[in-house]
Order: structure tokens, then sequence, then C-alpha cells
């Protein structure tokens, strides 16, 4: 399973049953769940919205995405924000009311596992049934960006924008470039305002250029953004889970990562890039823990990928077991029972019993990575471009930016392996390779 394709790092489940292919859970209510993390967190962040799972959300309470913050200001109403990722649960009940279902388009061969997952669907969108989510990943970057305000589960960061579900990614998690180009396409072609890449396109992380066959895939990537751009589209990426400083490449020990078992340690240089997150124009972003978390001083995600060239803003990923030393400093979104990433983790030998969530069957997950970061700050942009509705994909990005809450570097900060030079955070005058402009703020965003 290629779960590192799609920057995910760790799960704790929130089953929606007490049974799961017929094995016995340790079942934990809703409000038993909402009770644990008001516990962890409530004196620290409170709840930032009316929600039954709300307690759980640090996510949305660090960055002002709240009732009290940028709800009273912008909700992402009328801005459609293409998910290029696995597809969406369109049943969930957090997905199904912001999905316009009509737009979204599958642009992947087969979700049979064993498929040949280079083969590319010739997106005409036809079958709409195409883009339910059979791995779960994008399920939850979905619910991050917009999960509406509806009493049932969480909430997100643009909690009445649209969700167009652009399926790139297979049901292994490979995100090839051939699909993640012709969903980029798709999204100039629709107009839309913004996408969220929380992936790298497969085959290699990193493109060089001094490589023909790189190159050629590197340019129809590169090609593939320009032209969604110039129609408007605001392209969101994840930084990425490899502690790479992305301005001093050194090493590639996972690619190609298709066919299987191919892949070789090389190094590569400067003119070698991680796509989407190093294309021109793209918004990047890097992953932080529950800041603001007592004794939480790290604040980088321990995973995530930096760069002072790279890195725009950073955004909540999660930092598992580092702050409240729960999985629960993980971030909280929704997930398809019975999805694959659902089925790889057994909830018997999980950090937390399986959760009883709501009684409708819908489920949610805790999951960790720089994906879930990407969606935090595509949410913050859909506030603005309701707000601003003529604005360029640049302007819409530079008030991303300039409305973050400045981060220096952390002052006690050191790398997980202390043999690591490379990995180091470094900036000055409101922009360091960690954190880039800093962290997101709805509020703040949504009043530019």
């Amino acid at each position: 399973m290629k779960w590192k394709k799609l920057s995910v790092i760790a799960l704790i489940l929130v089953l929606a049953a007490s049974s799961f292919h017929g094995t016995a859970l340790a079942a934990v209510s809703a409000e038993e769940l909402a009770e644990i993390c008001n516990e962890l967190f409530g004196s620290v962040f409170g709840a930032p919205n009316g929600e039954p799972l709300a307690a759980c959300q640090w996510d949305m309470a660090i960055i002002n995405a709240s009732d009290n913050g940028s709800y009273a200001l912008a909700t992402g109403e009328g801005v459609k924000v293409g998910m290029i990722d696995s597809g969406v649960d369109i049943n969930h009940p957090d997905i199904a009311p912001n999905l316009d279902l009509d737009l979204s388009c599958s642009f992947i061969f087969s979700d049979t596992p064993t498929a040949d997952p280079m083969e590319v669907g010739n997106g005409d969108c036809s079958n709409k049934t195409a883009v339910q989510d059979i791995n779960g990943h994008g399920t939850h970057t979905a619910s991050t960006v917009a999960a509406p305000i509806n009493g049932i589960g969480i909430a997100g960061v643009a909690p009445e924008a649209t969700i167009v579900a652009l399926k790139a990614c297979t049901v292994d998690g490979f995100c090839f470039a051939d699909s993640v180009a012709a969903a980029l396409r798709y999204a100039g072609d629709k107009e839309l305002d913004i996408v969220n890449l929380s992936l790298f396109a497969d085959p290699y992380l990193y493109y060089c250029k001094s490589e023909a066959e790189q190159k050629a895939i590197l340019q129809e990537l590169e090609m593939a953004a320009k032209y969604a751009q110039q129609q408007g589209v605001l392209i969101v990426a994840s930084a990425g889970n490899e502690m790479d400083d992305l301005q001093h490449p050194v090493v590639d020990e996972i690619s190609p990562d298709w066919p299987p078992d191919t892949a070789e340690t090389r190094e590569v240089k400067n003119n070698c890039r991680v796509a989407p997150a190093e294309l021109p124009g793209v918004l990047t972003v890097s992953a932080t823990g529950p800041i603001g978390y007592p004794g939480y001083d790290m604040w980088i995600a321990s995973y995530s990928s930096v760069g002072m060239s790279v890195v725009e803003v950073a955004a909540p990923g999660g930092d598992y077991f580092s702050a409240s030393g729960t999985v629960q400093d993980a971030v909280l979104g929704a997930l398809p029972v019975g999805s694959a990433i659902w089925n790889a983790f057994d909830p018997l030998n999980a950090f937390f019993p399986g959760l009883t969530a709501i009684d409708n069957g819908a489920g949610y997950g805790f999951l960790n990575g720089t994906s879930m970061a990407a969606p935090h700050a595509a949410g913050v942009a859909a506030l603005v471009v309701q707000m601003h509705p003529g604005w360029s994909p640049g302007a819409v990005k530079a008030a991303v930016q300039r409305s973050a809450q400045q981060l220096p570097c952390p002052p006690d900060w050191q790398p997980l392996d202390p043999t690591d030079t490379r990995f180091v955070c470094y900036g000055e005058g409101g922009r360091t390779s960690f954190f880039g402009h800093g962290l997101v703020d709805a509020a703040s965003a949504a009043a530019e």
C-alpha cells in the first residue's frame, strides 16, 4: 500500500458501528470521544464550533476557523474547490451536502487493486459514481475543506464551499502524473476557483530535468498547472512527508515507485523538483502539530518537508504523540467505512478503541500528514475567494500569505536525527524555511 504517496502518517479509526467485518470492537460513543478531546484540549483551545465532535478539532481552533472567528465573516459560499485525490464518499453526511457531483470526474482507469495504475481514465465524467472514494484519503481531505455545519460530526474551514471531486489516485494510493495533469486541465476547463493536491505525482518523488523521461513528465505537469492557473485556478499542494529541505535536496530513496520494487537510491540536485509542490505559482504547505498546547514547542511536524523557496505557509497536519501524547494530536476528518485506509488498520490493535461516531453509518478518523495541512490552506483560500471573487490566483495566494500568523524558527528545535545537518530552520523577516509566511489564519484571511 502506497499510503506515503498521499502523505498520510498515522491513523486511529472512529467507527460508525460496534462491529466491523464481524469483529467485535470496543465501542466508544461520539459523546465519549468529545469528552476525551475536551479533557485534552478544552482548556487550551476550546471547541471551535457547535458540531458534536468539535472538541477534537484543535486544528480549526488554532487557525481561527470557528464560530467566533472566520465563520462570522465568510464560509466559502459560492466557491468551487476541486479535490485532486482519491475521490470522495459521495454519501457521507459531512461531504454530500456540499458535493457537486455533476462537476466531479474520475481520471483513473480502474478501482481494482490489481489493475495497472498507469492507465488513465478518459475523463468523460459520464459515470458519476466513479468518483466514489475506495481509498479514504480524499474524503478526509475534502471534509477538512468543506464539511458543513449540520450538527452531525465536524465542520470544515469553509463549511459552505462546493466540493468538486477530481479522482486521480487509485485505491492503492498511486497518483500518476498523467491523471494529475488531466485533472488540472479539467479544473481549468471548468474554471474552478481552487484545487487541492495532497499528493506527489507518481512514479517519481523528484523529477530531474537531466533525465529525459522525468523532464517530459515534469513539463506535462507544468503545462497543465499553468493552463489551470491561466483559467483562474489557485493550486494548493502539500510539501510532503519526507523531512526534506526541498530547497537543498540531497537524496531520493523511493523512486520510481512503479513498477514495484524498482526504486533505487539516487542523489538529487537543485534541478530536481517535487511535483506539484515545486511547480510555479503553487501555494505549498508544510505541517504543524497542535501549536499552543503546553509543552509542545517543536511546532513543525516531525515528518514535514520544508524549504525556504518552496513552503509558502504552514497549516495543521497533526504530530502523532508529540503534544498531548495521544492520537487526538492528529487531524480528525471524515472517512468512508470499509475504505482501504479504514481496512488497513486493525482497530483492536490501535492506540485507541473503535468509536461509534453517529447512528447513520458515517465514519471519522484521525490522520497525520502534510496531506492534512494542505486542505486547511485551501479552505482559507476559499474564504478569500468568497470575499474577493474577482481576484487572480496570485492575489488570493498573496492574501493567504499576508494574513498568516508569523512563526519564528523554534528556539529549541532539534532534528530527530542529531547527525542530520540538512534539516534546519532558517530565515527571518517574516519568512522561514519551516513555516513560510506563517500559520494560516482563517479569520484574518476572511477579513482581507
